[in-house]
């Protein structure tokens, strides 16, 4: 089986952030029951919901506005993890966040696929806050259904 190297150069990254901030996919007015997180360092505003049903989740949208960090991956992690497993999506965040956490992760591009490309927003540790915010806040929200 061939190996498929995701590893984006800067422009790349750029253009991809770009797109999913300009245009999000998964960007929708909620109505009704909603998750509301505020960010950390600046002054993003998130909203999301989702359902879990079959132990997956599914139906995660959101709405809010901030800078395209949060935008963006807020709409690439939702790519990676709607209608999927319970335990898929925990273990995806976590290896999501020890990625974008520590600079020696050991956790690979390729399992991340397109989020990997928020490889090093810790090195502005605001940054690190606007990459995580939905992985952080729907972890937290899994965890309190389950």
């Amino acid at each position: 089986m061939e190996v498929i190297s995701l590893s984006y150069n800067q422009n790349q990254k750029r253009e991809l952030i770009m797109a999913h901030y300009t245009k999000p996919i998964y960007k929708k007015e909620i109505n009704g029951d909603k998750i509301i997180k505020h960010g950390q360092a600046c002054a993003d505003y998130l909203e999301f919901n989702f359902e879990i049903n079959d132990g997956k989740i599914q139906n995660l949208i959101f709405d809010g506005r901030g800078c395209a960090f949060m935008m963006a991956s807020t709409d690439l992690l939702i790519k990676q993890v709607n209608n999927k497993n319970i335990e898929f999506v925990l273990d995806f965040i976590d290896k999501y966040d020890d990625f974008v956490k520590n600079k020696n992760s050991k956790v690979s591009e390729n399992h991340l696929r397109e989020m990997a490309i928020f490889k090093n927003v810790n090195e502005h540790p605001n940054r690190y806050f606007c990459a995580t915010m939905l992985s952080s806040a729907l972890k937290e929200k899994i965890n309190e259904q389950r």
